[in-house]
């Protein structure tokens, strides 16, 4: 990433900011648009007890695990009051509301971790699907966030292995990978619903974050924006009061490294962006109520699930649907998980 460097003046870098969310339209992963930043967290949590383990399967050797989700009833969304308390910015939290009911008749499967980077890898060996041109990275010697050349899954600007999730990869990338699979496998492979994804993610539970309302907590649960990221990336000093865990961690880390969710899911908040099949629409007004994906709107966006290792607290909760991004586009803290129908 290049050696860090501080800057004390936050203006030019706000201006930058602002420029590049506009040309892309990529504000769900701009963590430095948002204007507000809360203090730095030091202490850390005991991490939450959660039940037994789930029904997994794994349908070949390089395939994904996935984890079987019960059938069920949930609220999805968030209240205005949630949104509040968390610090979430109108213009992301408003595509959070209405607050809906939704029902699964039928269980379904999720994938337990982000596909990583050795499962990606089988994908392309078999299909030799292209690497990306460009892939939005951070540079840290003018503190500019865009799409450059030569960055691409294998190579996304910090360090991996085979255990860390897929990242740079587009919607598009995502669905070829969940079309892959459903050939080599003759399942119905796909990608989940946003309501799929979040009704997991919840696992059950009702707050903000599968394991409470407090964000500090999530410190001891899930790859969430840490000091040592903050380091790494060379944030101005202006902008170091972002509530951030104090462990010196940085960027991805291996799928499973935190505690599962009730429903055995790893990484359901942080790590890494996911995605979700629906299309973009301004709200949750006239979600599906049965758990299926929106296939109405603009289909040439997509939305991110979970937030990541580089976003604000807020942007890590159950029910977060990130800025929807063009399909096409790779940044370097996107990634995936697959879904399965069950017969």
């Amino acid at each position: 990433m290049g050696k860090a460097r501080h800057h004390t003046h936050a203006a030019p870098m706000r201006e930058s900011w602002t420029k590049w969310c506009r040309v892309i339209g990529w504000i769900g992963l701009s963590v430095v648009c948002a204007v507000s930043f809360a203090r730095a967290h030091a202490a850390p949590a005991k991490p939450p007890v959660f039940r037994a383990k789930p029904s997994v399967f794994r349908e070949c050797p390089e395939c994904p695990d996935m984890a079987i989700i019960p059938s069920g009833s949930a609220t999805l969304g968030s209240t205005p009051a949630e949104r509040a308390d968390s610090g979430a910015i109108a213009l992301f939290g408003d595509r959070e509301g209405p607050t809906y009911r939704v029902h699964f008749a039928r269980p379904y499967a999720i994938g337990r971790t982000e596909v990583t980077r050795g499962q990606y890898r089988a994908f392309v060996d078999a299909t030799g699907r292209p690497d990306p041109a460009s892939c939005g990275v951070h540079e840290p010697d003018h503190d500019t966030w865009g799409p450059q050349p030569g960055y691409t899954w294998r190579r996304p600007g910090f360090a991996q292995d085979d255990s860390h999730p897929a990242v740079c990869i587009s919607y598009d990338d995502a669905a070829a990978y969940a079309a892959w699979l459903a050939q080599k496998t003759g399942k119905p492979y796909r990608l989940p619903s946003d309501a799929e994804w979040e009704y997991a993610a919840r696992g059950g539970t009702t707050t903000a974050w599968y394991w409470g309302a407090a964000p500090e907590a999530g410190c001891a649960a899930a790859n969430l924006l840490s000091a040592g990221t903050v380091a790494t990336l060379g944030w101005p000093k202006s902008l170091a009061g972002r509530l951030v865990c104090a462990d010196r961690r940085s960027f991805t880390v291996p799928v499973a490294s935190y505690p599962p969710n009730p429903f055995g899911l790893y990484d359901m908040a942080g790590n890494a962006f996911e995605w979700a099949a629906d299309c973009n629409n301004p709200d949750n007004a006239h979600a599906p109520t049965n758990g299926s994906a929106r296939m109405t709107g603009d289909c040439t966006r997509h939305y991110l699930k979970g937030g990541a290792f580089h976003t604000p607290f807020w942007l890590t909760r159950s029910a977060v649907r990130g800025a929807p991004i063009p399909a096409d586009l790779h940044m370097f803290a996107v990634g995936f998980r697959v879904a399965r129908s069950l017969n």
